[in-house]
Order: structure tokens, then C-alpha cells, then sequence
């Protein structure tokens, strides 16, 4: 059974900033309708191997299980954990969901990429947000409530253990929908 929908990068672009390569992704049924392109800024791996800076394949995975269910996510609450350059947090943006994009505070060029893909896709109101997991920051304390937690290959070092305490307090006074409810 395949799903409906392609997804194809469609151009990359050195030009508009020699330390950034522009990739942009068309999300769009079979039959060609509903089409969403969203553009990521990817550092130029030259420059260091920075684990948010580029697209990991696993968040193209999960933009595209997004962009398949995105009448689920239309005027929910979602946080993207771990977002980097941010594609599946965009998709779900531009499909109507209310985002917040959140990646380590101890990485200012992760997340001011992550602001640079907000204003790519024309979506200045996007807040991102410095997260350091295994803390219970003011930042985190200040989140909303969610609806939805995203997060993509978040658990390639030890310090993943540290993600626990963020999920849990996300989960244990923020999270409102069960996950369950998404994936049905």
C-alpha cells in the first residue's frame, strides 16, 4: 500500500548564502493536489557537523506523516522537540497547526537556523525556543499547553537520556490529546 502523497527535493540553492544551501521539498497528494513546498536552510557541512544544521532523513519521514495527516493537526497545539532546520514543524505550520519550535539552548546557531526556516516558509509568528534537556528552564515552564509533540532523530547521543525529564514534564502538566488520538 503506498501512501498518498510524493515528496521530492526540487531545487537546491548555493546561491543565496555560500555558508547555507537552500533545499526545498514538495509535499503533494497523487493526483497533484494540495501541494505544500517548504524550503529549509542546511549549513554547508564544510563548516561543522552541527546535528541540528541539515535535514536528517527521519525528518523527512515525519513531514511527510504529518503533511498525510494534517486535517488531525489543524488549530492543535504542537511542539517540535529536537526541530534543527525544522521541516516537519513547518509542514505542520503551514497545514494549520499552532507550532513551537524548540531546539538546545546551547546551540544559538540551531536555533537561529530554525528562525531562518520561519522566515523561508513565511512564517515570522513561529516561536522557537532553547530548550537543554535534563533542565527544567524557565522556557520549558513557560510553554503552553500541547496538543502534539513531534520530534525526529533525537536520540543519537547518551545525553538522550536527558530528554526524559523534558518529555515528562511536557507530558505530565502540559500534554492535553493523547497520543493516540493522532495516529488513529
Amino acid at each position: 500500500m503506498s501512501l498518498p502523497i510524493k515528496i521530492r527535493i526540487c531545487n537546491v540553492d548555493e546561491s543565496a548564502n555560500p555558508r547555507f544551501i537552500q533545499k526545498t521539498f514538495t509535499f503533494e497528494n497523487h493526483d497533484g493536489t494540495h501541494v505544500l513546498m517548504v524550503s529549509v536552510p542546511e549549513v554547508v557541512k564544510i563548516l561543522g557537523l552541527q546535528y541540528g544544521m541539515y535535514v536528517w532523513p527521519c525528518a523527512v519521514v515525519l513531514a511527510q506523516y504529518v503533511w498525510t495527516t494534517r486535517e488531525k493537526i489543524q488549530r492543535k497545539t504542537v511542539l517540535e522537540l529536537g526541530a534543527g532546520v525544522s521541516l516537519p514543524g513547518i509542514v505542520a505550520a503551514k497545514c494549520g497547526a499552532h507550532v513551537i519550535l524548540s531546539d538546545s539552548a546551547e546551540i544559538p546557531l540551531c536555533l537561529e537556523n530554525s528562525r531562518r526556516c520561519c522566515e523561508l516558509n513565511d512564517l515570522p509568528g513561529v516561536p522557537v525556543v532553547g530548550l537543554t534537556w535534563g533542565e527544567i528552564s524557565p522556557e520549558l515552564r513557560s510553554l503552553p499547553p500541547v496538543d502534539i509533540i513531534l520530534g525526529s532523530d533525537v536520540f543519537y547521543e547518551p545525553e538522550a537520556k536527558s530528554f526524559w525529564s523534558v518529555l515528562d514534564y511536557i507530558s505530565g502538566k502540559k500534554l492535553r490529546l493523547d497520543y493516540r488520538n493522532f495516529a488513529e
